[in-house]
């Protein structure tokens, strides 16, 4: 690690307090850094120059923007960025004026809603302007149907949700599920929503249907097994 470097007393008194330059000022011309000259004036005990010092050494150029300055960010309610751009100087030159000068600048918050209401394209997208925006379709983790935001549909409900099979079977046939009717996906896909993918049938034929075909299922399961066991004594036998 470098040594810190040190520089004469006398010299940054002169330039800071004698010349009356800004430390940063100072470091340019010595050609170090701001923090370079801090460390020694710590180091030295020179005192920093109080704001009316800063202002009798300051650009009278920059002082008489003060006018100008007011009214772009009161009046015109410019943020602060657009009142230093627009008067050519940087942001540290309007803040230290504003600061001389006891001007208040806006809340953060106050700062925020200006924006959004000079920019509403600002922000965050809701509604159909959110760029990941699907129809308000949305997947049931655990159940695994796919939902629809429809908020006046007698089945929406408190969220305003509503299974999409139930509105594709409604719309094929032109009319309401009936009370105590269930839609079945044929293929047994839950989020295969075609047409030709949904049967309506009241629940209890339903469950009927689902009983079978657990039945069925059952049966085939236990021929598969039949069928490994087969084939295990059939290549036992084969290597005898």
């Amino acid at each position: 690690m470098p040594a810190p470097i040190k520089i004469e007393r006398e010299t940054i008194n002169q330039l800071y307090h004698v010349d009356n330059l800004k430390m940063s000022e100072v470091a340019q011309r010595l050609g170090v850094c701001r923090d370079t000259i801090r460390r020694n004036m710590r180091l030295y005990g020179i005192h920093t120059k109080t704001p009316k010092v800063y202002r009798e050494g300051q650009d009278p150029r920059i002082i008489a923007m003060l006018p100008q300055a007011k009214e772009f960010y009161y009046d015109k309610e410019y943020s602060f960025g657009e009142t230093y751009q627009k008067l050519g100087i940087s942001f540290y030159a309007l803040k230290r004026l504003f600061n001389e000068n006891n001007l208040q600048l806006r809340h953060p918050s106050e700062t925020v809603k200006l924006a959004y209401q000079k920019h509403p394209q600002m922000g965050f997208k809701t509604g159909n302007m959110h760029p990941r925006y699907n129809g308000y379709r949305t997947n049931v983790t655990r159940s695994g149907y796919v939902r629809v935001y429809v908020p006046s549909h007698p089945r929406g409900g408190v969220n305003g949700y509503v299974s999409e099979h139930i509105l594709v079977w409604e719309d094929n046939h032109k009319m309401l599920l009936p009370d105590g009717w269930v839609i079945h996906h044929l293929n047994g896909i839950k989020d295969d929503n075609r047409p030709a993918n949904l049967l309506g049938l009241p629940d209890r034929l339903h469950r009927r249907i689902l009983a079978e075909k657990a039945k069925r299922i059952r049966i085939l399961e236990n021929r598969v097994r039949e069928l490994e066991q087969s084939l295990l004594v059939a290549s036992r036998m084969n290597h005898t």
